[in-house]
């Protein structure tokens, strides 16, 4: 029977990847697999108590400080599962949600059947990468590697699809959504016909990929004939002082630091807006949709999948202006009509709650052959 999950994931961060990660990581220690977790920043306070959760903390190694972090930590992170598995080999595989191809080389090494879970969609981070060459390069490896996984786990359609492109055996990619929702929320029905302030929230990392000087040029334009309209950003990013110095003479545009807690955020607002140019699965999408929050986003990886296409809410084309001010205005006129469209599209959310965490558990013993 399967015994042990070898756990790769090198840099434990603040988002919706790493909340999927502790449940799914709590679910198997529940069933009383041990799990092995090679990672920097983790601590047993993220998780359930259990004596079957050994964390394996990842350190760079300075003769590789010339090397972007994240890839350091990756080979850092290598090194140590490639020990720990010699002593754990037995009923065990290895399972990873970040920089897969160390942990593939580790198990085709050792002979161990490895399940990589895909968080973003690949052709997407290649088009829109901070370093094009450098993104292809990266591209060039996953196509190399990523056939020698024995299972892929694609977390919306999208990124199914554009890994059908790259994966010559497509049996290998199956489809979970992420078991990101503990409680699907049940709210108070307030009828908002006439709004005194249009408070408009985003979330998320401040970097390229998130596009946030989209939805802030959108909204200082709007501002010009719309006085009531008001942006919260809230995230962490090294795009942040740009941001902020981008904002300093607007009174209505906020931008503030992560929050773990980010309920009264999402109570307070009127629409949600993601103007990223891709993702995998955006976990504050769903946030927003449990709050029942209209949603404006870009056509990125998750959206059709989480709006069931526009019947939920509002799908634009990556990176167009002019046609998220369009959108902005509308669900301003037109409120109750956007606010019914979340609401249908929320009858559905149980699709990306705890029960998929039953098929990350039979996927893994599958595969153990048990």
């Amino acid at each position: 029977m399967l015994r042990t999950v070898h756990l790769f994931y090198p840099s434990f961060e603040k988002g919706g990847a790493t909340k999927n990660l502790v449940r799914i990581v709590n679910f198997l220690l529940k069933k009383k697999i041990k799990v092995f977790f090679f990672s920097r920043g983790a601590n047993k306070n993220n998780f359930i108590k259990n004596k079957n959760l050994k964390i394996i903390n990842t350190k760079p190694l300075k003769k590789l400080n010339f090397l972007p972090i994240r890839w350091n930590l990756a080979i850092s992170s290598m090194i140590n599962l490639n020990f720990y598995i010699k002593k754990n080999k037995k009923n065990s595989i290895i399972f990873s949600m970040q920089s897969h191809i160390p942990a593939i080389v580790i198990a085709k090494f050792n002979q161990l059947k490895i399940v990589i879970r895909n968080s973003e969609e690949p052709l997407g981070a290649t088009f829109y990468a901070d370093n094009k060459i450098l993104g292809f390069f990266v591209l060039f490896l996953k196509i190399l590697f990523y056939n020698f996984a024995n299972k892929i786990i694609a977390i919306s359609t999208m990124s199914k699809n554009s890994l059908q492109k790259i994966v010559i055996f497509n049996k290998k990619i199956t489809l979970i959504y992420n078991p990101y929702l503990e409680k699907i929320l049940k709210l108070k029905k307030i009828k908002k016909s006439k709004l005194s302030s249009f408070n408009i929230l985003s979330i998320g990392r401040l970097t390229k990929q998130k596009n946030f000087p989209l939805l802030i040029n959108a909204v200082i334009k709007l501002s010009k004939k719309y006085e009531k309209i008001n942006l919260l950003i809230i995230g962490d990013g090294n795009l942040k002082n740009n941001l902020v110095n981008k904002t300093r003479y607007y009174k209505n545009i906020k931008i503030i630091n992560w929050k773990n807690k980010l309920n009264k955020y999402y109570l307070n607002s009127d629409l949600f807006v993601l103007p990223s140019y891709y993702e995998g699965l955006p976990n504050v999408m769903l946030d927003a949709m449990n709050h029942e929050i209209p949603i404006i986003s870009t056509n990125c990886s998750g959206a059709s999948d989480i709006l069931q296409k526009n019947s939920g809410g509002f799908i634009i084309p990556i990176n167009d202006q002019n046609e998220l001010e369009k959108k902005i205005v509308f669900v301003m006129k037109n409120y109750s009509i956007a606010k019914n469209k979340i609401i249908n599209a929320k009858k559905k959310i149980h699709m990306f709650s705890d029960k998929n965490l039953i098929k990350y558990y039979e996927l893994f013993c599958n595969i153990s052959g048990h």
